[in-house]
């Protein structure tokens, strides 16, 4: 395993993090089970994957407790990221609210230790921007947990470029977590350089797009899930099928050099100035297996100028 560093921090995460939306289960994802979520944990811990993401909001809670279950012997060893502002009623889609208010971050943290079973987070970042609230409110409550010891380093997560300008004015961002792949790479004109001049670590989720980067689906796909309801990316109408012409490109590039379409996706991916890590989905070992093996070689000069000609 590769690991790096967050310039403004003194951890060491892995290049490859596990992502932990999916084990979180229904209304988002269909889960494989918690057992298998468990050994996929347990399998991550093997492979040296040491940086662990996820949100109260995956699986309303079940995605911490499960990972605070497994992970409680390897505290010391790991670093654990958790999210803030988005808040519930009822365990529905329809029900979550933004909210990244002092009182509710105060509310929020207490909660995410207990199912986490720890007294501290390595990571707390801003899930969404509140547009309700200021953002200088948000940062100074997060600089408050900071002082109490309940947790390391904050940061934020599918913040605009002004967004995260406004964000440093008020403290020390570590990190912006951001979707980031080869078919959503808006983010390279003015987000990733401004993180890089300001030693802000890039977090990079969805590397896989959602797994349309897999290669295993075609135009006629028809998912059921979030992916259906237009939350976030392309998976749906034209932009969908002009995805899929590109995806399939890169399948025939993948199949040339031995390896799969999302193992290229993922190691081009770490191979951009100023990622972190790629924080990849996992809901069982298998993926898991197969994802790591993403890692450990370089793109030939030849397959970089094709996978740049496709999704230029």
């Amino acid at each position: 395993m590769e690991y790096r560093q967050p310039t403004n921090t003194t951890l060491s995460v892995s290049a490859i993090g596990f992502g932990a939306w999916g084990i979180g289960g229904p209304p988002f994802w269909k889960s494989d089970g918690d057992a298998a979520s468990k050994r996929a944990i347990g399998k991550a811990l093997d492979l040296g994957i040491t940086l662990f993401d996820t949100a109260p909001v995956y699986g309303f809670g079940h995605s911490e407790m499960i990972l605070g279950e497994v992970l409680k012997p390897y505290r010391d060893d790991i670093v654990l990221a958790t999210k803030c502002g988005l808040r519930w009623e009822r365990p529905e889609v329809r029900c979550i609210r933004k909210d990244a208010t002092r009182q509710s971050i105060f509310e929020e943290i207490d909660d995410s230790l207990r199912r986490l079973r720890t007294d501290y987070i390595d990571l707390y970042q801003v899930h969404w921007p509140d547009p309700e609230t200021p953002i200088e409110e948000t940062m100074n409550a997060l600089k408050s947990l900071q002082q109490s010891g309940k947790i390391r380093y904050f940061g934020v997560s599918n913040y605009s470029f002004s967004q995260l300008k406004e964000s440093i004015k008020f403290g020390s961002v570590a990190t912006q977590q951001v979707q980031y792949n080869l078919l959503y790479r808006s983010i390279e004109k003015e987000v990733i350089p401004y993180c890089r001049e300001h030693a802000i670590g890039v977090l990079a989720y969805s590397p896989l797009a959602s797994g349309v980067l897999t290669g295993k689906y075609d135009k006629s796909t028809h998912f059921s899930d979030w992916r259906a309801k237009g939350i976030l990316g392309d998976f749906t109408g034209n932009a969908y099928e002009r995805n899929i012409e590109k995806v399939q490109e890169l399948s025939e590039l993948a199949q040339s050099s031995g390896k799969s379409c999302g193992q290229l996706a993922i190691n081009w991916l770490l191979s951009q100035s100023g990622v972190t890590s790629a924080l990849v989905g996992v809901k069982n070992q298998d993926h898991l297996i197969h994802n790591i093996e993403s890692i450990g070689w370089q793109l030939s000069d030849r397959q970089s100028r094709e996978i740049e000609r496709i999704f230029r």
